[in-house]
């Protein structure tokens, strides 16, 4: 446990310009910046051995050799006589796994561009368009676990405790692009009375309300490991697989059964670290549309009923699930299940 872990914190910094076309319609331009600093992010495995010793190969790490701490460790590997010379060169040699209770050394960066055309009330419609651009970076999309006591515990562990850098990477709540339409049309009950001579059937023929919520938003990053950690042994968290070209298919090539570039992808050999990044590929985008009817019916000025007839995913559009991330897994690059519920529908009386 470090007693002496700094603080988190973050900052935060916008800038919006806005524009009056007439008294209705008003455009936004706004940029948003954060960043976060000394966030806790999984802990290391700090007794994994030093990369550079991996080209040595498993007979020079393997071999048995005399054990300095024979007589003073009694339990374990450490209590031989004889031990593989990669426990000597950990830097916690009288140690199998070294971990620390919390790490204070996460970093997180997020920059977006936000265009918004809003139109106020007019002839009883309210409209609102934006569209969004944004960039999330960070070095942990995954914190800790419940097993923070057994060794290298993050949910997708480091690729080399000695390079924390190369989990710098778009996080797993990255959104390039979203655009989302939203529109509420009302009938105002005023105009019932240009048909009704008395206040009741004034009422049930006012009242109408449209509501429409339309969303599209670019596939998030998904991590992809290997099934099989060969340098394990050598105290490596994860063994990342190789990448040569792209991870992504192009849009007219991604299918639920074949959704990212596989032939991409091979499994890293024992004693190298794979050249794949933390997220490397993206997953399905998301499109999604809600509507509501909505029948307000007033009996005087203090009692009101209310009818609701609502849609969500409207066009039954699958929101798909994740691919599967595990190079040598015959599942790898295919997705087997969604993330959301298929058109629903539900009325209310209120």
């Amino acid at each position: 446990v470090l007693r002496d872990q700094p603080n988190s914190y973050v900052q935060q910094w916008n800038v919006a310009v806005g524009r009056q076309l007439n008294w209705a319609t008003v455009i936004d331009a706004t940029y948003y910046g954060s960043r976060g600093v000394h966030l806790p992010v999984p802990s290391l495995e700090l007794n994994q051995i030093d990369p550079v010793h991996l080209a040595r190969g498993g007979a020079y790490l393997t071999e048995l050799v005399p054990n300095p701490y024979f007589g003073q460790i009694r339990t374990g590997l450490l209590s031989q006589q004889r031990i593989p010379r990669m426990q000597l060169l950990k830097p916690y040699p009288r140690f199998l796994t070294v971990a620390k209770f919390r790490n204070n050394t996460g970093r997180t960066s997020f920059n977006a561009a936000e265009f918004k055309l809003s139109q106020r009330v007019r002839y009883g419609l309210n409209l609102l368009v934006s569209y969004t651009h944004s960039k999330l970076i960070d070095d942990a999309s995954s914190v800790f676990d419940s097993s923070v006591l057994t060794g290298p515990v993050a949910n997708f562990p480091v690729a080399d405790s000695f390079n924390p850098g190369l989990e710098r990477d778009a996080s797993l709540g990255d959104a390039p692009n979203t655009t989302v339409i939203s529109a509420t049309y009302q009938v105002p009950v005023g105009r019932g009375h240009r048909f009704a001579s008395n206040g009741i059937a004034a009422a049930l023929l006012g009242g109408y309300e449209l509501d429409v919520v339309a969303t599209v938003q670019s596939g998030m990053p998904f991590a992809v490991t290997q099934a099989t950690n060969f340098n394990a042994f050598a105290g490596f968290g994860t063994q990342r697989p190789m990448l040569s070209g792209k991870a992504n298919l192009p849009k007219a090539q991604r299918t639920p059964g074949h959704f990212i570039n596989t032939a991409a992808f091979s499994v890293t050999p024992q004693f190298r670290l794979g050249n794949a990044s933390r997220d490397p590929a993206r997953g399905p985008a998301y499109h999604d549309a809600d509507i509501a009817v909505i029948r307000r019916i007033g009996f005087g000025a203090e009692r009101n009923v209310e009818l609701r007839a609502e849609l969500f995913n409207v066009t039954n559009t699958p929101a798909f699930a994740q691919p599967n991330g595990v190079v040598g897994n015959a599942a790898f690059g295919t997705i087997t299940s969604t993330a959301t519920d298929p058109r629903v529908a539900q009325m209310a009386v209120k």
